[in-house]
């Protein structure tokens, strides 16, 4: 029987894909469930993977009672696509209790704990309760380093998940050594001819978009772009060049190239970016209404206000209906919407 390293084992467990450490006794059906419901989580189908999660969380609860690890791992599983798929009001209190579990059975300072807690913040985060965020993420992060070490990927995950935070607060100088410890992880672990650490894929090309966005702000336009193509270049090395995950790159490529006034490249990548999430399920995230703002610049850019207001409407639905109308982003959609419209009626002729 081959025996898997412990290193490996705490990679899984660290990236939520090792199910608590538990018996090899377990359902195979319930194994087998949560493998399917991860690979769809992998592959941006966060609808399609709620629903086996579901039926895992359900089969957990039948064959081992409520507080069980096993049903925390699938309260995670669940949890995470829900979130991802914008149900926020749903992850959350899937979130608290597989947290609660596995504080009870595993440990306060146990990597599953870390990474209940990693994944409670993302969602704070995403609520814009940045306090709460920061605070989940630095208790997250100081487990992971005391239980798996500072160069493990689950460090990786978390560093960046602090990162985007700060850079989502503009504190830039806060972010980048953060994302900087993050790459220093990926480019350890992301050997060619061997198989990555599951979600590295992922994590990688979220740390090059973070660099990119802060060499832009910083005008560092040949070294953002640089990112921006390193983290394309990792996606379409190992995945469906269509892929939800490379509309994130090609919208922030899309941004750079608007930012220094070549629209018509920018308006080709996001339109690209776009067609990506129509044909996923990510047609109603968050992140569909981030693309359909930065086009409606494009072509507010070049007068074009009916264009640009019918994008942000959209956008302005998508959130609103994601996010709850007391959220930032909500608010400054309608602002810009606003902006457009004024600027449309100054267009207009007397």
């Amino acid at each position: 029987m081959t025996i898997l390293p412990r290193t490996f084992l705490a990679t899984l467990a660290a990236l939520g894909l090792l199910y608590g450490g538990l018996a090899t006794a377990q359902s195979g059906e319930w194994k087998a469930l949560m493998q399917e419901a991860t690979a769809l989580f992998f592959k941006g189908k966060f609808a399609d993977g709620i629903v086996v999660a579901k039926k895992a969380l359900d089969l957990a609860e039948q064959e081992r009672g409520p507080r069980h690890p096993m049903v925390a791992a699938s309260l995670n599983r669940l949890a995470e696509l829900y979130r991802l798929d914008g149900q926020y009001a749903a992850a959350e209190p899937l979130y608290q209790r597989s947290l609660e579990i596995r504080e009870r059975t595993r440990g306060a300072n146990s990597p599953e704990v870390a990474q209940s807690l990693n994944n409670l913040a993302h969602l704070y985060s995403m609520q814009g309760r940045r306090a709460d965020a920061e605070t989940t993420f630095r208790r997250a992060l100081a487990i992971r380093e005391g239980a798996l070490g500072e160069a493990h990927p689950g460090v990786g995950t978390t560093l960046n998940g602090l990162a985007e935070l700060y850079r989502e607060e503009g504190k830039l100088a806060e972010a980048e050594p953060l994302y900087q410890r993050a790459l220093a992880i990926w480019d350890k672990v992301l050997v060619p001819g061997t198989a990555p650490p599951p979600g590295a894929i992922n994590q990688a090309a979220f740390t090059l978009n973070g660099l990119a966005y802060l060499s832009r702000e910083r005008k560092q336009y040949e070294a953002a772009e640089a990112y921006y193509k390193r983290a394309i270049a990792i996606v379409e090395d190992s995945r469906d060049r269509d892929h939800p995950l490379m509309s994130r790159s090609l919208q922030g490529l899309a941004a750079l190239y608007a930012q220094q006034e070549k629209y018509a490249a920018a308006e080709i990548l996001f339109k690209r970016a776009i067609a990506i999430l129509e044909d996923s399920l990510d047609r109603d995230h968050p992140r569909m209404a981030a693309v359909l703002q930065g086009l409606a610049g494009v072509y507010a850019s070049r007068e074009q206000y009916g264009a640009a207001e019918a994008l942000l409407k959209r956008a302005l639905d998508i959130r609103a209906r994601a996010l709850g109308e007391s959220h930032p982003d909500v608010a400054a959609t309608r602002q810009r919407i606003a902006d457009i419209q004024a600027s449309a009626a100054r267009k207009k002729p007397d």
